[in-house]
Order: C-alpha cells, then sequence, then structure tokens
C-alpha cells in the first residue's frame, strides 16, 4: 500500500511538471527547465547530514561518504558526488557555458544553482554528461538515445537532494579544508578533455570505486549490491 500511494504520487508530480506534455518531445533546454521547474520533495535514501530520492528504474549499488554509483534501466553508470563543502560554506557554482559542447547550459531554479554540460566523445557513440546542481553531481557515460532518459533521472536526484546543517556541522566543521580541494576537483567541468580513453579509464577506475573524501575508514563503506 505505502508503495502503491508513493507511485500515486511520483504520478501527480509528474503531471503538474508536464502537464500532457510528453518530455521526450522536448529539446534538452527547455527539458531541464521542466524538469527543475518544481522541487522534488521525496527522499528514500538517508544518510548521516542528508538524503535524496532515488526515481524508479534507479539502483544505488555502493555508497562511499558523500560518493555514491547509481545504475539506470539500460545499465549505465552514474557516478555521484554530493557537495557538503559548498553546501556548508553556502557557496554558489561558477560556470562559464561552453560553445564546443554538444550541450552546455547555466541552471539557476528555486534558489538552487549549477550547470548541465554534454560532450561528445570523439570516435565513438558515446556522450559524457555533467550535471551539477543543488550541491551534487552525477556524471555517465550514455549512447545519445539515452540522454534524455538519463536527464529526467539525474534532475529527480539532484532535485531531491536535502541537507541537515546541524549534522552536518558535527561531522565536517573540523575537516572543512581538507575535503575543500578535492571537491573542487570534483565539482568543476571536465568534458573539455574527456576523449575515447578517459571514457575506458572511468569504467575501469570505478570498478573500485573512488572519489573525494577518502580518508573515511572501511566502516564507512558500503556495498548495497554486487553484480
Amino acid at each position: 500500500m505505502y508503495l502503491k500511494k508513493k507511485l500515486l504520487i511520483i504520478t501527480i508530480l509528474l503531471l503538474s511538471l508536464t502537464g500532457c506534455t510528453n518530455l521526450n518531445t522536448l529539446d534538452l533546454d527547455s527539458l531541464t527547465d521542466t524538469l527543475l521547474s518544481k522541487d522534488v520533495n521525496l527522499t528514500n535514501n538517508v544518510f548521516d547530514g542528508y538524503k535524496y530520492y532515488l526515481p524508479k528504474g534507479l539502483k544505488l549499488v555502493s555508497k562511499d561518504e558523500y560518493n555514491a554509483i547509481v545504475k539506470d534501466e539500460y545499465n549505465n553508470t552514474y557516478y555521484f558526488y554530493i557537495d557538503v563543502i559548498s553546501y556548508y560554506n553556502k557557496e554558489k557554482a561558477n560556470y562559464k557555458e561552453n560553445n564546443n559542447a554538444y550541450f552546455s547550459k547555466e541552471l539557476e531554479s528555486n534558489d538552487k544553482n549549477g550547470y548541465l554540460e554534454i560532450t561528445a566523445i570523439e570516435n565513438t557513440d558515446v556522450y559524457f554528461i555533467e550535471y551539477m546542481y543543488n550541491y551534487g553531481k552525477i556524471e555517465a557515460f550514455v549512447k545519445e538515445n539515452e540522454i534524455k532518459s538519463a536527464i529526467i533521472n539525474m534532475s529527480s536526484v539532484l532535485s531531491s537532494l536535502q541537507f541537515n546543517r546541524t549534522v552536518l556541522e558535527t561531522l565536517i566543521g573540523n575537516k572543512v579544508l581538507d575535503y575543500k580541494e578535492d571537491t573542487y576537483d570534483v565539482m568543476k567541468p571536465k568534458g573539455s578533455t574527456a576523449t575515447k580513453d578517459t571514457y575506458l579509464e572511468y569504467e575501469e577506475k570505478y570498478g573500485v570505486y573512488k572519489g573525494y573524501g577518502d580518508n573515511n575508514t572501511e566502516e564507512d563503506k558500503i556495498e548495497i549490491e554486487e553484480n
């Protein structure tokens, strides 16, 4: 009964966002505007200091402090980073649109900001998505016909991200400088340097997932699912 009720709420939310519009008929610019026009207030993943919602079709595979790996219905891997440092310092993303990208847009909605940059990987049929919004960032390599589906999924997750400042102050208050540099490197766009080798290296590198904030103990690392 609880699951049915949640699915009904999601359906109503999507209808309120799009009316009778089919999201897949929208161009990427209109799609992001539509998806970010209202906040997602649902949550189904709660951790120390933050929580977020993973819509149906997405599966949390592993989590390591403020990083996570998520799989979608096409078995694409989403690399999810949560920027608690910028949230803690109340910093805004500083992004300059990239005219050389397949798609590049600065995002601003509901007092939240970020960017979406999509880069075509030369000599492949793969595209690199970097979606940073609301102090979270998701990166993924997908096929062209999967881009819109990925954007819809990523928008839902990032829009739903909520923080508990009181808890975060106790967790990172004395570690801000330790995290600051690594966080900056993760959150800044890297699509202009993405190549076929980058794509291949990602799959190899993230076979054993490792992101910023890796000074945590083994007890902080959890494997959700073994594929």
